[in-house]
């Protein structure tokens, strides 16, 4: 039996595949939400982005380009639950958008799924967990706890 979805933004992929200060949080989150046999559940565009953030980081000399690699492969090993942008997702993000007075929408697809799932988003993005908190939201958790 598959326990409760979990979304998982691109900023703590990232740090499961390349050298972060936070990697170790993002694993031991990876650990949790396997024992628990949850889903990760993420919209469609967490795949563009992670993608960018691994050819970003051989780019800036940071990793090479078959380390790079390597993180492609594993990503595809933690069977992520691709959930594709339709309507009302595209239409939710926009209100996110809004919402947090955002200037790009990428983040609120995140929220989107999370929200339409009823589930937390975790993120190591701290605008994103900001931007969240002062709009009292609770269910966006950080990788540092708060």
């Amino acid at each position: 039996m598959t326990g409760s979805p979990v979304v998982i933004d691109a900023s703590i992929a990232l740090r499961w595949l390349l050298p972060n200060p936070l990697s170790n949080l993002c694993w031991a989150l990876f650990d949790r939400i396997v024992q628990r046999n949850d889903a990760i559940t993420v919209p469609t565009l967490w795949m563009y982005e992670v993608v960018s953030g691994l050819t970003k980081a051989v780019h800036l000399g940071s990793v090479t380009s078959d380390e790079a690699r390597q993180g492609l492969d594993q990503i595809y090993q933690f069977r992520a639950n691709l959930v594709d942008a339709d309507e009302l997702l595209s239409r939710r993000a926009f209100e996110w958008t809004l919402r947090l007075n955002c200037a790009a929408a990428y983040d609120s697809y995140y929220l989107a799924v999370a929200e339409t799932l009823n589930c937390p988003l975790w993120t190591a993005d701290r605008r994103l967990f900001n931007s969240t908190r002062a709009a009292k939201i609770d269910w966006v958790c950080w990788i540092e706890g708060e």
